[in-house]
C-alpha cells in the first residue's frame, strides 16, 4: 500500500497579484483565488479521495483547504508547521 501526498498552494491574493511580499501576513484570497480554490478542489475530487486535509492557519491557505474539505465532507486540520516562513530569534 502506498501513500500519496498532494501539495496545493493557496489561491491568489491581492498581494500575490501585486507581487508584494506576504510572509506571515494574513492576507485572504481575492475573487480569482476563491475560483482557483474551487477549481483545484474539483480537480482533486476527479482523481483522488483524501483521507485528511492539513493547512497552514493563514486565511488564504484555510480558504483553499476549505474548498477541498467541502468536497469530501471533512474538516481541515490547521497546523502552524505549514506556514512557509517561520520567524525565529530576536529582532
Amino acid at each position: 500500500m502506498s501513500t500519496n501526498i498532494i501539495l496545493v498552494r493557496h489561491g491568489q491574493t491581492e498581494w500575490n497579484r501585486l507581487e508584494r511580499f506576504r510572509g506571515r501576513y494574513d492576507v485572504p484570497l481575492n475573487s480569482t483565488g476563491l475560483k482557483q480554490a474551487d477549481q483545484v478542489a474539483k480537480r482533486i475530487l476527479s482523481q483522488w479521495k483524501p483521507v485528511a486535509i492539513y493547512s497552514s492557519p493563514l486565511s488564504r491557505a484555510m480558504q483553499t483547504a476549505d474548498a477541498l474539505a467541502k468536497c469530501f465532507h471533512q474538516s481541515v486540520i490547521s497546523t502552524d508547521g505549514l506556514i512557509s516562513i517561520m520567524v525565529t530569534g530576536k529582532a
